[in-house]
């Protein structure tokens, strides 16, 4: 038997520090003693707090054990190990030989670390089904769950009956299916949001598991095709306990790099049954969220009624209907031009209106390649947005959110450092991945539309509300945990203000309990949980900023581990506006938080900069910005709200001599219109 050492770090629990003083020693101490000891502990109890929260984060163990034939690397083994990596679990190896002994292998199974077994299918021969059974149902109401995965029509069929109660009796191939996809069932606290969808099956062939007569197996997953149903990831009774069954995987090869929901749904199809089991195994000792969140940005509008097809009235209307919350993604330049109207709006619902940062200007590209504009104009432009939108905040009473939505396109690592220096909570985008940085591997890069990877900064994916994303997409991020980001621009409402309820009544359906919130409250909750030992929680916060809820009955800590690696140094660390004690550690900052039950504490880490608001210019002296602004609003206000409009615009935006044309058009337009006065004033 082979158990790898290689596994996630050994974890130790947080050392428990305590002082017992009797009351007889304390009334042998005179007045003065007393004083002296009082001040004494109020010393030593500080230095407790302390010690607890600078003491080192460490997380618990969890394992899934996988039991092989051979130490080659499978596609099942692929599954497996993703899916781990996802929910922070160790996957241990195990590796059979004939001459293994049934007592270490039912000590790794009966751990305590252990939440849940696999078992390759060309393993079943080599292991011992009572010894196994025996070893997972370790302790009364305390079964772990057991995958059978990997099943090819070479399996033993007598294994195969043995292994599964009689539910299974065999697996078959089935070549030239016609318009497959994939059926994912219901199954109380596997399937989650993924219940009763059907996804597009990615291949032409399907190994499919064959049932037994009077089978009280459940379907998780099927593929209909070819007018029939082939099941091929089933759950059945073994002993007190339960055995999933899956066929082995078609190979899907490289997925295209584009981030589009199609190939994120192909990609997660290859690993859904794993990513299942896991999850269900793990419970909340794998990482997970407390909630669902999602959000409607609106990139450009200032605040007019009406901004182009935007009316904010009509719009209220509709998120109170649908409950859904927008927020404006606001360019800085227009920080004085709010009107009275609209800002009331806004101040009297906070609950669906909000405010984020939408670059600076918005001169097209301003924070793109460093050829084009050179670094030191960027993080000009990024200082000089947040003075606006704090003179923005003083004019209108309204608060925004320190979120930078850049204009067009993602801006290169180095302006996320800048983001991160003058203490910007995120960047939300429709990539993730910084413009001059190659895109990472689908998975599991793909599978979380938030990443650290980059300056150790919060990066966000978004998706076009034009273009609505697949259902398959939208339950397949409601059951990883992920938020939903949604964005469009006015014209998106051109044929209705109620053009967003499909999408939002979709995502409610989907999981009922979604909480529609601004940006900067979606990202203050951005961090992922995993319930520890001593039942407190390890939290992997992805923001510089971000709040703790204790929604358990019971007093907790919660031992936070922030990714910090980079040159941008910390100022600070707060709890709850109180300074606090952190530790920097292998590029991480870590702290450990007491918290009452029921209670929420908000943690904030400040950067070192430069950054003096009140001193910086934020008047607009630029004619080109000016010129550039003003022709941008006549578009959107006036200009799309024609027909002919529309088309000269549409021509405009369209290919090099398209565009070329609509200028000498727009031109002859204007000089016939000028000639004409001239003629009439004569």
């Amino acid at each position: 038997m082979k158990v790898p050492l290689s596994r996630g770090k050994s974890l130790s629990p947080r050392p428990l520090i305590e002082v017992q003083v009797s009351t007889e020693d304390l009334s042998a101490l005179g007045s003065a003693q007393r004083g002296r000891m009082a001040i004494c502990s109020l010393h030593f109890a500080c230095l407790v707090l302390f010690a607890l929260a600078i003491s080192p984060v460490r997380g618990y163990a969890t394992d899934v054990v996988f039991i092989r034939a051979s130490d080659a690397s499978s596609p099942e083994q692929r599954q497996l190990e993703l899916a781990t990596r996802f929910y922070g679990l160790n996957l241990d190896f195990v590796t059979l030989g004939a001459k293994n002994s049934e007592l270490a292998l039912s000590r790794v199974v009966e751990r305590r670390e252990t939440v849940a077994v696999a078992i390759a299918a060309d393993a079943l021969a080599l292991v011992n089904e009572k010894t196994l059974l025996r070893a997972l149902s370790r302790r009364p109401a305390e079964n772990v769950p057991l995958f059978i995965l990997g099943v090819t029509p070479e399996t033993d069929t007598a294994l195969l009956r043995a292994w599964s109660g009689g539910a299974a009796v065999g697996c078959k191939r089935l070549a030239s299916l016609q318009d497959p996809q994939y059926i994912i069932r219901r199954f109380e606290g596997l399937t989650r949001q993924l219940s009763d969808i059907e996804i597009p099956f990615p291949a032409n062939d399907a190994v499919y598991i064959l049932l037994g007569e009077n089978s009280r197996a459940q379907q998780i997953m099927a593929v209909r095709a070819n007018g029939g149903v082939l099941p091929v990831f089933i759950e059945t009774a073994l002993g007190d306990g339960k055995v999933f069954i899956g066929g082995t995987m078609p190979p899907l090869g490289a997925v295209a790099d584009e981030w589009n929901s199609r190939n994120m749904v192909r990609a997660f199809t290859e690993i859904a049954s794993a990513m299942m089991f896991v999850r269900y195994s793990a419970g909340e000792r794998g990482w997970h969220s407390t909630n669902h969140y999602a959000n409607l940005t609106i990139d450009d509008p200032w605040l007019r009624d009406s901004y182009g097809y935007l009316d904010y009235r009509s719009l209220l209307a509709e998120m109170e209907k649908h409950d859904f919350h927008s927020t404006i993604a606001f360019i800085p330049w227009n920080y004085d031009r709010s009107q009275p109207a609209v800002v009331s709006l806004f101040r009297d619902h906070p609950d669906r209106f909000s405010i984020c940062v939408h670059g600076d200007n918005h001169d097209h590209k301003e924070f793109t390649d460093y050829r084009s504009k050179p670094l030191a104009g960027q993080i000009a432009g990024l200082k000089q947005a947040l003075a606006r939108m704090d003179r923005f905040k003083m004019l209108t009473g309204i608060s925004y959110d320190k979120v930078m939505v850049f204009p067009h396109s993602i801006a290169p690592e180095k302006t996320l450092d800048a983001l991160k220096t003058d203490n910007y909570l995120a960047t939300i985008n429709s990539s993730n991945v910084p413009m001059d940085r190659p895109n990472p591997s689908f998975l599991p890069f793909g599978l979380r539309p938030v990443t650290v990877e980059f300056s150790s900064f919060a990066s966000i994916r978004r998706y076009a509300a034009e273009l609505p994303p697949p259902t398959a997409f939208l339950a397949m991020n409601e059951f990883l945990d992920n938020p939903l980001f949604f964005y469009c621009h006015h014209d998106f409402f051109a044929g209705g203000i109620d053009a967003f309820d499909s999408v939002a009544d979709q995502v409610n359906r989907l999981e009922p309990d979604t909480r529609w919130l601004s940006v900067g409250d979606i990202v203050k909750h951005l961090y992922l949980l995993k319930l520890r030992d001593d039942s407190g929680y390890d939290v992997l916060p992805f923001s510089s900023d971000f709040r703790l809820d204790n929604i358990s009955g019971r007093d907790l800590t919660f031992y936070v581990k922030k990714q910090e690696a980079g040159s941008v140094a910390v100022r600070s660390v707060s709890v709850d506006g109180q300074d606090y004690p952190y530790r920097l550690h292998d590029g991480y900052l870590e702290l450990s938080i007491p918290i009452e039950a029921g209670k929420t504490s908000d943690v904030a880490i400040q950067y070192k900069n430069d950054l003096n608001s009140a001193a910086i210019d934020i008047s607009k002296n630029s004619i080109q910005v000016y010129l550039l602004r003003t022709a941008s609003d006549f578009r959107d206000i006036h200009l799309r709200r024609n027909a002919t409009g529309s088309a000269l615009i549409a021509l405009y935006y369209g290919d090099g001599m398209k565009r070329v044309w609509t200028l000498v058009w727009l031109s002859v337009i204007v000089v016939l219109c000028v000639g004409a006065l001239y003629v009439r004033g004569r």
